[in-house]
């Protein structure tokens, strides 16, 4: 069975105007863009991976040139790779998910003996397709109400190229493969699927770095206080009397400054700057952003090349008495902690207090 694995790259949403463009898959984490992170794992099992977008993608991949903004229209472009292989493995490049899952999929497949598969996931929530499954794991319905939902990767026979030209919308295509046997592996371990900005916020506890690394060519102030798990690549600057406590990500060429302190799933990328005595906590600084000395930020995402100035403050909670949380809702989902998101270029003023939610 001769598979060609296509990260669908060329998806936009609206709430990633800010950050983007609009473009999702390439917001930057844990030092790669979004799609890398599905994409190295294809290029893992299969040696190779087509990054299906209308712009070019960073990475050892082949790129496929989409101009539109659909799963469909990635599987149309792909006509000319199918000429020699007899299924196509279309991954979402907005997901986290572990290699078990993709071998789990081709496991699953091939011990039921049917020419399609598709990728479920515990509902945990969140929104998505709902896939009915029936015996057999095989895909009985899509659509309705369901304990699955579609998990962002599925491995299609060549005649759904002809179905996406047809106009058939991917549920449709799935739809119109099951009267052949379409089989669903479930998987239940590591998961995410990032539809909104507020999405990364629980993002960064997933590409969080599991253990130490420190760049030889990183320059770490003997002072500096350090305590894993943290990733320092190279270029990056810690200065005296800092404070790193992981998990953490320091970027290429990023700068901590005297006496500040980040930790719990804080993620500076690469150029990020963040002034002394500033705090970071669970927030993603992006690529040339500055936070300015004082400053405390907090379960926020900052666009690249914005500037918080000096003494900015990110709420994060609200509180109902001492004890109890009021909810922050954000397009109709409930969260007891979330800060601000910041756009790329933003510029925020000095001692600007930024109320829960805000920008999100």
């Amino acid at each position: 069975m001769d598979i060609v694995p296509i990260v669908v790259a060329n998806e936009r949403h609206s709430s990633f105007e800010p950050l983007t463009g609009g473009l999702k898959s390439s917001i930057r984490l844990g030092g790669k863009p979004l799609y890398r992170y599905v994409a190295d794992i294809l290029y893992k099992i299969f040696g190779r991976v087509f990054i299906a977008s209308s712009e070019y993608m960073e990475g050892p991949y082949n790129f496929l040139e989409v101009k539109g903004t659909s799963a469909e229209e990635a599987i149309v472009a792909a006509e000319e790779l199918m000429a020699s292989a007899d299924r196509l493995l279309i991954a979402d490049g907005s997901i986290i998910v572990e290699e078990g899952a993709v071998k789990a999929l081709i496991e699953t497949m091939m011990s039921a003996g049917v020419e399609s598969g598709a990728l479920g996931v515990p509902t945990r929530g969140v929104r998505g397709l709902p896939l009915e499954v029936g015996a057999g794991n095989l895909l009985r319905g899509v659509g309705g109400e369901s304990q699955l939902l579609y998990g962002g990767i599925a491995i299609l026979p060549r005649r759904a190229v002809k179905l996406a030209q047809d106009g058939l919308k991917f549920s449709s295509i799935l739809r119109e493969l099951s009267s052949n046997g379409v089989a669903v592996a479930v998987w239940s371990g590591r998961w995410l699927k990032v539809e909104e900005p507020v999405d990364l916020i629980d993002a960064l506890e997933l590409v969080a770095p599991s253990s130490t690394f420190i760049s030889s060519k990183a320059k770490i102030s003997p002072t500096a206080v350090i305590e894993g798990p943290v990733f320092v690549d190279e270029g990056a600057e810690i200065d005296h009397y800092a404070v790193i406590k992981g998990p953490a990500y320091i970027g290429r060429n990023a700068f901590v400054g005297a006496h500040a302190l980040v930790r719990n799933f804080a993620d500076l990328e690469e150029g990020a700057v963040v002034g002394s005595s500033a705090e970071i906590t669970h927030s993603l600084v992006g690529p040339e952003a500055t936070v300015g000395r004082g400053s405390f930020v907090s379960y926020s995402v900052v666009g690249a090349g914005a500037v918080l100035e000096p003494n900015v403050a990110t709420r994060s909670v609200l509180r109902e008495g001492r004890t109890r949380l009021r909810p922050i809702e954000v397009r109709g989902r409930e969260f007891y902690k979330l800060g601000a998101l910041i756009g790329r270029g933003e510029r925020i003023s000095a001692g600007a207090v930024l109320e829960p939610g805000r920008g999100f």
